[in-house]
């Protein structure tokens, strides 16, 4: 990974990630398959450590070269945390799920999808809002 690569990510490839998140936790809340969202789960923890071998990320990598989107770099650091939320949130799904609490889970499921859809159509990332007004304040106060 180079130093570039290692602060930024391509905002092309995060929308289209956070549209795969959208229909994967659909297709999961629909027919009721929880170990979809376990998957899902470890795609967000690879993306949340930086790493680049995301089932996802390459998925959308492959798509926005078949779709000839030119690179848009973003910072990095605040979509890393944003991904650590969504495992956060899908494992919670994914629990709620296989301990039969199916409208729990739906209404959980519903809110990530809510999320997934401002990032992917509106390039609204709310988990970057929280690293804004929580991570970075407390990232000051240590410096």
């Amino acid at each position: 990974m180079s130093q570039i690569n290692k602060y930024y990510t391509d905002e092309n490839i995060v929308r289209l990630t956070a549209f795969s998140v959208i229909v994967m936790t659909t297709v999961s809340l629909f027919f009721k398959w929880p170990f979809l969202l376990l998957l899902l789960v470890f795609d967000f923890i690879i993306r949340a450590l930086g790493r680049s071998f995301s089932p996802l990320a390459l998925f959308s990598k492959s798509t926005a070269k078949i779709l000839k989107l030119k690179k848009k770099s973003i910072f990095a650091a605040p979509k890393r945390f944003a991904a650590a939320l969504g495992a956060v949130f899908t494992l919670l799904i994914f629990l709620l799920m296989i301990n039969g609490h199916y409208d729990e889970a739906y209404i959980t499921g519903s809110l990530l999808i809510i999320l997934a859809s401002l990032e992917s159509f509106f390039k609204i990332c709310v988990g970057c809002y929280i690293y804004q007004f929580i991570v970075v304040p407390i990232q000051n106060k240590i410096k």
